[in-house]
């Protein structure tokens, strides 16, 4: 969701990452275990799947610049209205949740 305001460069995705809090039952506890590694993968998969499109600055320093694509602005805006849905639904989705479990007991 780092790139949900606009474009970032890649320090500032992860620096945007590392600064969101993460519930963890601490108090203030922030999410400073992402290292460069996954993030340059999952952004690699995400630009694979036409989800973020990077951009390279032509000249020195070479900075890449990346920004979510119009199918995963898309893809966010619909998950949105589902959560909002499922918010809206809870009680409906308890119920079909505890008849799942009713009835299949070792799940």
């Amino acid at each position: 969701m780092a790139l949900h305001a606009g474009p970032l460069q890649y320090t500032n995705i992860l620096n945007s990452i590392r600064a969101e809090e993460i519930d963890t039952g601490w108090p203030r506890r922030k999410h400073r275990r992402l290292q460069d590694s996954p993030l340059n993968r999952t952004l690699r998969r995400l630009e694979q799947g036409e989800l973020v499109t990077r951009s390279r600055e032509l000249d020195f320093p070479y900075r890449a610049t990346y920004e979510l694509s119009l199918a995963a602005r898309e893809l966010i805006a619909g998950a949105g209205e589902l959560v909002v849905w499922a918010d809206a639904h809870r009680d409906l989705l308890d119920r079909a949740r505890q008849r799942r479990h009713a009835a299949d007991p070792n799940r």
